[in-house]
């Protein structure tokens, strides 16, 4: 598996949202969306989270009791991202859904200096409209609307110890699939990161 130096560094870093980056899709019915990414695309497997534990979402500015499921996959360097929000709190999610779309929601960005990322995505016309934190105030990833012409937003997040597991066993599953098992449902991240689909 990548360590984290190789998670962050493998690639010369020319823009300081990092090397890396996930395409990230919301959709209104995971299992279908996972069905045509597998079946379809012949994409996967795909480990899908039911319970992010400890986190709190902040929409603009407001607390929100927001509740999703996410799926997560490879395709080469690139990692794939599944959304669907399970209860109707306030969110970029439903928002996107209830405008009437789908699809491609936003690109996530793992920069080794969070801060310094996000003062540069404000300084080119970049708007914070999510924070998702845990509650001792740590690994907090923002969500940014941008220009009109980019169609997405942004999402930045710190790539910890932890999350550079949990992607290096995921790129690791991608990059091995026989086809078999296309999706492995976990009820916690930890759940995830102590089986061996994490250790493939």
């Amino acid at each position: 598996m990548e360590s984290l130096e190789t998670m962050t560094n493998a690639v010369p870093e020319r823009t300081s949202l990092g090397a890396r980056m996930q395409l990230s899709f919301v959709v209104p019915d995971l299992q279908e969306a996972l069905k045509f990414w597998t079946e379809t695309l012949k994409v996967g497997p795909f480990v899908v989270i039911e319970d992010l534990g400890d986190r709190h979402f902040f929409y603009r500015g407001q607390e929100s009791p927001v509740e999703i499921l996410i799926g997560f996959s490879y395709v080469g360097e690139t990692q794939i991202e599944l959304i669907e929000q399970i209860n109707s709190a306030a969110s970029p999610y439903t928002d996107f859904l209830e405008s009437g779309r789908q699809g491609l929601h936003h690109f996530g960005f793992w920069p080794d200096d969070c801060e310094k990322a996000r003062l540069e995505l404000e300084q080119r016309g970049f708007k914070e409209v999510l924070v998702i934190q845990a509650s001792n105030g740590g690994n907090k990833v923002t969500y940014h609307s941008g220009p009109e012409h980019v169609g997405a937003m942004f999402e930045i997040a710190p790539m910890t110890p932890e999350r550079a597991k949990h992607f290096a066993g995921l790129k690791a599953l991608a990059d091995n699939w026989d086809g078999t098992r296309p999706v492995r449902w976990f009820r916690t991240r930890a759940e995830y990161m102590a089986s061996e689909d994490c250790k493939a």
